[in-house]
């Protein structure tokens, strides 16, 4: 008996050498391709990736494979390492796609309103991106925690409170230069003038109207996205601080933007933790082994008895690896195919 199971472990060790070694890569990479199209992939579009995260976030919540109520306090600390088979590699090939993406911002709009089962804005000039449970929430990602972020632009706000201003001409004529000039907000924080600070934190609040909270997302190289999220106030009383307010992204724009320095005095900070599959972990998964083949024979046997040609390549790995494992599916089968036989 021990030669048997030497033989078949033998046998599994050659096969794998072939696919690892002898196979070419573009082969082996359209025969991953092909297969893991059967787990119905996240899609990259955001408002696709939001119906399909959370769908798959609701299924293992309700398998208790993550401890997650889907409030932005539980989303930092949101591990992923414990799902299912097939949402493992969903998720692992979503990430991989995402960190890559040219269109980042608009992913993670997607992946954040799709975990939190949250509705993205349709409307292009809406303040927020994504609405939880009646909370406006605007999303930002950055490369690294050195980063500076552009929160938005103040130009409109800048406008407004200039036309709403009631000081004496003098006060307008000083207020008018100060808003034309480069870095405005900076400019009034750093005068030392209380009342140009106070001037800051109406042009601020103004700005911020139609959020109530600002989520910032670093992505990591390995299948990680630190968080850090400020509640409006939080972000108001930063931008008055001197040293916080970065010059513009873009020369001659007026722009909201902050120093990496508020990172630490986020109100709350975390990491959502996506499944790290290796190349070795896809390769076993969608090869498996000779059980997992002689189901696929067997299904394919099934199949072929009422006019389904192929029917184990069609299904997803996982489930042809859990259809081995089960004593019931084999009895019936061997029953089924057996009484076939003897007709």
């Amino acid at each position: 008996m021990d030669n048997i199971y030497y033989t078949i472990a033998e046998q599994k060790m050659e096969k794998l050498s072939y696919l690892l070694n002898e196979m070419p890569k573009e082969d082996l990479k359209r025969i991953m391709a092909r297969e893991l199209q059967k787990i119905k992939l996240i899609p990259l579009d955001m408002f696709s990736a939001r119906d399909a995260i959370s769908n798959i976030t609701y299924s293992e919540i309700e398998r208790k494979t993550i401890n997650f109520n889907r409030t932005i306090a539980s989303l930092m600390s949101l591990n992923l390492s414990n799902v299912t088979t097939r949402s493992k590699f969903r998720f692992d090939n979503y990430y991989r796609r995402f960190y890559v993406s040219r269109n980042r911002g608009f992913d993670f709009e997607g992946m954040i309103a799709g975990f939190l089962d949250g509705n993205i804005s349709e409307n292009k000039s809406s303040p927020f991106d994504v609405e939880v449970k009646g909370s406006r929430l605007s999303l930002k990602t950055i490369n690294s925690d050195t980063e500076s972020v552009v929160i938005k632009s103040i130009s409109t706000s800048l406008k407004t409170y200039y036309n709403e201003y009631n000081g004496s001409p003098e006060n307008k004529e000083e207020l008018l230069k100060i808003f034309n000039s480069e870095n405005p907000i900076k400019e009034l924080v750093n005068s030392a003038n209380n009342d140009m600070i106070n001037i800051a934190e109406d042009v601020v609040r103004l700005s911020l109207e139609g959020i109530d909270s600002l989520l910032i997302g670093i992505p990591k190289e390995n299948n990680r996205v630190d968080l850090y999220y400020f509640t409006k106030e939080r972000l108001v009383y930063l931008s008055t601080l001197k040293g916080v307010i970065m010059a513009p992204k873009t020369k001659g724009s007026k722009q909201l933007r902050l120093s990496s320095s508020i990172l630490p005095e986020a109100d709350m900070s975390g990491s959502i933790i996506f499944p790290n599959m290796t190349d070795e972990d896809y390769e076993a998964f969608l090869i498996g082994d000779d059980t997992t083949k002689a189901t696929i024979d067997v299904l394919n046997k099934f199949g072929g008895k009422y006019g389904v040609n192929g029917l184990g390549g069609q299904l997803p790995q996982d489930i042809v690896m859990d259809l081995a494992k089960s004593q019931q599916f084999i009895t019936d089968m061997g029953f089924i195919l057996g009484n076939e036989n003897k007709e």
